[in-house]
């Protein structure tokens, strides 16, 4: 492992850290002031559009810039959501805002971080063992953080939680700044609409179905919120036991796995009936299924993301990237206008694992075309 290898998985490690004490408690510390269900989802709704919007203008930043640059506003924004967090008012217009922070401050950090995936990545031909040591670290990251932030939130106060996460999120920043990767002056234009025709539908819809995973574990977090425990400590647990399964899988399966169709399909039908039992089955098995959802979300995971980063070598990165983030982020945002109009929990669920499940009439499709070279010539 070189150095800028170990400085990413310190910065992986200790980013994910500090937004998962937090983040996956949003919509739940929104409903216990006083939101209703509804504006919970248009929140999470206006987040995901918002995201459609700023993703352009972060990958411009991105090519134009330096992507620690992109990374360091993503930080003010993560600061700044912080602050409102501390000082929630029931309003629209706090929604709005809220959803309109979290999205810039998730779009500058998921864009710069996947561009060092990439990087990483593109300096080692073994792209399984790159992703798996990625995956292990994000998942030492995340494993313990929700409980502690449960704790936080529980036993002190909201104020004490952000405090942490934004001191932890800082720390970050100084891995981040070792790492040594030259910027690349970039003189080709980004054409969406050009890159996403080179690129196979059965693949695109894959790689965005497999994305609402997110939308699902925000409901589901909701249900559970609601309908099993209304305290921060069982989502926390819970989260444990999933985090510590998924790292288990990713340790000793992570390097065997390739996204050959049996993998992912497997994968989508596991997840979809982990999914459906977690809404299902009696509260005290839910610590089992919470084991189970976390060995086959990696499972596919794993399939999904080594095509990913795969097929993003035929690519010129900004583009795939800009193709990709557009996307997932407008997969998301249709399943939950959607839900919008619905009243149950469970029909949302059921609902968005339906359009997952649809991904096991696709395989991934590769190309021995280089697009890259092809758009550096033009």
């Amino acid at each position: 492992m070189n150095s800028n290898q170990r400085n990413f998985n310190i910065y992986v490690l200790l980013s994910a850290f500090a937004r998962n004490l937090i983040e996956v408690f949003i919509p739940l510390i929104l409903f216990k002031y006083g939101y209703s269900l509804k504006e919970v989802i248009f929140y999470f709704f206006l987040a995901n559009f918002f995201c459609l919007i700023f993703t352009r203008p972060c990958i411009e930043v991105s090519r134009k810039y330096d992507n620690k640059l992109l990374a360091y506003l993503g930080i003010m924004f993560f600061i700044g959501l912080q602050i409102m967090l501390q000082n929630m008012v029931y309003s629209t217009n706090y929604l709005v805002a809220l959803a309109f922070i979290f999205s810039i401050y998730r779009r500058c950090y998921w864009v710069s971080r996947r561009f060092y995936n990439l990087k990483v990545m593109t300096k080692d031909k073994n792209v399984s063992s790159t992703y798996s040591i990625i995956s292990i670290v994000n998942q030492l990251g995340v494993i313990f953080s929700a409980y502690i932030g449960s704790l936080l939130l529980d036993f002190i106060s909201i104020n004490a939680l952000t405090i942490i996460s934004i001191i932890i999120f800082l720390i970050s920043t100084i891995f981040l700044k070792l790492l040594k990767f030259e910027h690349e002056k970039n003189d080709i234009p980004l054409n969406f609409r050009k890159t996403i025709k080179q690129i196979p539908f059965s693949n695109l819809y894959l790689m965005a179905s497999y994305e609402l995973l997110n939308t699902l574990k925000f409901l589901i977090t909701f249900y559970i919120f609601i309908y099993v425990k209304d305290n921060y400590q069982t989502i926390g647990i819970l989260s444990v036991i999933t985090n510590v399964a998924t790292l288990l899988f990713a340790y000793f399966y992570g390097k065997k796995i390739n996204g050959n169709k049996n993998y992912l399909r497997s994968g989508i039908i596991l997840v979809c009936l982990t999914y459906f039992l977690k809404v299902n089955i009696a509260p005290m098995l839910l610590f089992i299924v919470s084991f189970l959802e976390g060995l086959f979300t990696k499972m596919l995971e794993i399939s999904i993301s080594k095509e990913f980063y795969t097929l993003s070598k035929k690519f010129e990165y900004n583009n795939y990237n800009l193709v990709y983030e557009n996307v997932l982020n407008l997969f998301r945002t249709i399943i939950l206008f959607i839900c919008l109009f619905m009243n149950d929990l469970k029909i949302m669920i059921y609902i968005t694992l339906l359009f997952m499940l649809l991904g096991i009439c696709f395989d991934f499709k590769h190309t021995k075309k280089n697009y890259f070279k092809e758009s550096s010539n033009e």
